[in-house]
Parts: structure tokens; C-alpha cells; sequence
């Protein structure tokens, strides 16, 4: 082989490897397909060296992993708290006033009528079990009436007008006065007092021994206090006689008519008690200082003299 011919072969192998790394760099440079093959050409002196293509297997391109779209969680709407019904408040107490009415005949009267003021407790929890104990009083009242209409005097029509008055509405107390004009026919008219008392807490009736730390001690209070102020009451009326004969330290003196108020214990007299028709049902007020020694002080009138 001369010179020319030698050289000619070197170019040809130089042609060669320059392609083979050209095809390599290529394979390489296609992505995530396989490893690229090497391919070793031994140097030889032939002059004319076959071109090597290499193809590098196509690899499956990567696929992209798609994101699992996120699934909003519906959040439960919060159910309210029930609202707490309020517990109702008692209202103040009142009094307030019903009208009672009867009607009939008798052969004394003829016909005859009756209407009756009647006090009705509302705004506390015991109105229910005050305002039997007033209906019954009253009740009383009209029954006492009837049985009185068969000794009327004279042509009727013949009536029964009654009222009350309120001495005392505090949250504890109530004091309530009657007071009735019967007429019975003919000159026979007549007045009567009476009266209820009660303890708001319980809705019980009140007696007037309840007051007293003793009814005897009691009574001989009321007594004495009663014959200094009824003087004063009865004005031009005044008879002592009828005034100690009337009370005598007997609870039964006292009992009928007496009412709370807030200055002090008021005692009614029934008309003739006292003294003559013309003064009616005289009435008294004795101030709860002059009775501190004879009140219970535990008992309902305790604060009163405190």
C-alpha cells in the first residue's frame, strides 16, 4: 500500500468515528428511551470502511401523572343552639275589683238584689288560693243576707250593697276591709264590717291571733290601746259604758273586722258595739310601736315592728 493509500484509509476511519459519535450524542440526547448501544469499530487498514447507521430504540415517552382533582368537603352547616325560653317573671300584685250580683223575692221583701264589690289578687303565684278564701268570705256575706230577708220589715224591695277597701298590697301582706249596707225593708237598714287578710308567700289566711306572741297578752293590749283612741273616732258619740263593754280583753272583741296597714293594726267595730247606730262601724288605728310588745316578731307582722 503506498502512502496515498494509507492516509485515504486514516480519513476514512476519522469519517467513521465522527459519525458514530454524532449518531451516540444524538441517542442520548432523546429523552428517557434506552441506553444507548456503543459500537466499537476496530481499527483496520481497509480503505474503504462501511458507514454504520445506529438507530436507538424508541422508548414510550414518560406520561405525565395527572393530579387527582381535589373534591371540595362540604362542610355541615353548625345548627344553632335552641334558644332557652325565657322563664316567665311574676307581674307586680294588683287588686282589682269584680261585680257580684243575685236577685230574687221573698214574701217579707217582695223582690229583692244584691250587689257585691269583690276583690280579685292577680301578679303572684298564690292569687288562686286567695281568691277562693275572698270568694268564700263573700259567699258568707250574701248567704247571711238571705237568711235574714224572711224577718224583713216592711215592703222591699229589699238589698245588700257591699265593697271593700285595701289597707295593705305589699309582696308579703295584703289587707282587705268589708263594709256592707243591708236593707231589710222599712226603717231596718244596718251596716256590718268585716275583713281578710292574708300572707303573700303562701296565700294563707291570716288570723288576728297569729299576730300576738299570746292572744291573752294580745287581746289585753288591743283593749287598752282601742279605749284610748276610740273617743277621738266615735266625736260627738262617745260613750265610755259601751266603749269598755265593747272591748273587754277578748280576742272574739277584735277578731271580725281588723286589717294590716302600714302604719299600724286597724280594728273595726261592728255598728252598736261601741256606741249607738248613728256611728255605724267606727274604726281605729293603733300604731305597731304602741303593740311591739306583743307581736310575735316571728310571726306575719314581725317586720312591721321592727
Amino acid at each position: 500500500m503506498n502512502r496515498r493509500s494509507h492516509k485515504s484509509g486514516r480519513g476514512w476511519l476519522t469519517v467513521a468515528a465522527v459519525l458514530v459519535v454524532a449518531v451516540l450524542v444524538a441517542a442520548g440526547c432523546g429523552g428517557g428511551g434506552p441506553t444507548p448501544q456503543v459500537i466499537y469499530i476496530p481499527l483496520g487498514s481497509s480503505p474503504s470502511p462501511p458507514i454504520v447507521h445506529v438507530t436507538p430504540t424508541p422508548g414510550t415517552a414518560p406520561t405525565d401523572t395527572v393530579a387527582p382533582t381535589p373534591t371540595d368537603t362540604q362542610v355541615p352547616t353548625p345548627t344553632a343552639p335552641p334558644t332557652p325560653t325565657p322563664t316567665p317573671t311574676p307581674g307586680a300584685l294588683s287588686i282589682a275589683s269584680v261585680k257580684v250580683t243575685d236577685a230574687g223575692s221573698s214574701p217579707s221583701c217582695g223582690s229583692w238584689t244584691v250587689e257585691f264589690a269583690k276583690p280579685v289578687v292577680s301578679g303572684v303565684q298564690t292569687a288562686d288560693t286567695m281568691n277562693a278564701a275572698i270568694t268564700d268570705k263573700v259567699t258568707a256575706f250574701i248567704t247571711d243576707f238571705k237568711s235574714k230577708l224572711a224577718s224583713g220589715g216592711g215592703a222591699g224591695p229589699c238589698s245588700l250593697k257591699g265593697g271593700y277597701q285595701v289597707s295593705l298590697s305589699s309582696s308579703s301582706l295584703i289587707g282587705i276591709s268589708f263594709s256592707e249596707v243591708i236593707y231589710l225593708g222599712g226603717a231596718s237598714t244596718g251596716t256590718v264590717a268585716g275583713s281578710i287578710n292574708f300572707s303573700v308567700s303562701s296565700g294563707a289566711t291570716v288570723a288576728l291571733a297569729d299576730l300576738m306572741t299570746t292572744p291573752a297578752a294580745g287581746a289585753a293590749a288591743l283593749s287598752t290601746q282601742s279605749r284610748a283612741l276610740l273617743p277621738a273616732a266615735l266625736m260627738g258619740d262617745v260613750d265610755t259604758g259601751a266603749i269598755n263593754a265593747g272591748t273587754t280583753p277578748d280576742m272574739a272583741n277584735f277578731e271580725k273586722a281588723w286589717a294590716f296597714t302600714s302604719a299600724g293594726l286597724k280594728l273595726t267595730f261592728q255598728e252598736l258595739q261601741v256606741a249607738s247606730a248613728v256611728s255605724g262601724t267606727p274604726s281605729v288605728v293603733i300604731p305597731w310601736a304602741s303593740l311591739k310588745s306583743v307581736i310575735n316578731p316571728s310571726g306575719p307582722a314581725g317586720p312591721l315592728v321592727a
